[in-house]
């Protein structure tokens, strides 16, 4: 995995902790998208990748350049994503394709992995909650 997409509370624009530690191993590439659906699960969002919609989810592509090992530990454990958490996990790991600038980039990111039942859409495809944390 070279490259990570993030699509909330892990943008640049964020000042938490886990932001802050994927700046600290990563350059951004840029602002970009994948198909999908976004959802509002609260403090924070949650995506769908699609291939086929007509739908966009915007956010920020990474290039993962140190200690990629621990950086994926790391977010594994603030997504709650492994068999050390409750089944089924919140979020599944998955490598999607997402465009910067015309540019085509095989991403890895965390899809909601939950029923979406209930759940409000954010129509935008985009997630700016500033008082979001987790």
């Amino acid at each position: 995995m070279n490259y990570l997409f993030v699509y909330g509370l892990l943008k640049s624009d964020y000042d938490n902790e886990a932001a802050k530690t994927i700046r600290s191993h990563c350059t951004l590439i840029g602002e970009g998208y994948t198909f999908g659906r976004m959802f509002d699960l609260g403090t924070y969002p949650g995506i769908i990748y699609e291939k086929t919609s007509n739908l966009k989810v915007f956010g920020e592509v990474y290039r993962i350049d140190r200690n990629a090992r621990d950086l994926i530990v790391f977010l594994d454990a603030f997504e709650e994503c492994g068999p050390e958490f409750d089944e089924p996990n919140e979020y599944r790991k998955e490598i999607i394709p997402v465009t910067v600038n015309n540019i085509e980039y095989n991403a890895s990111t965390y899809i909601y992995n939950r029923n979406l039942t209930g759940l409000r859409m954010i129509a935008t495809g985009k997630y700016n909650n500033k008082q979001g944390h987790r």
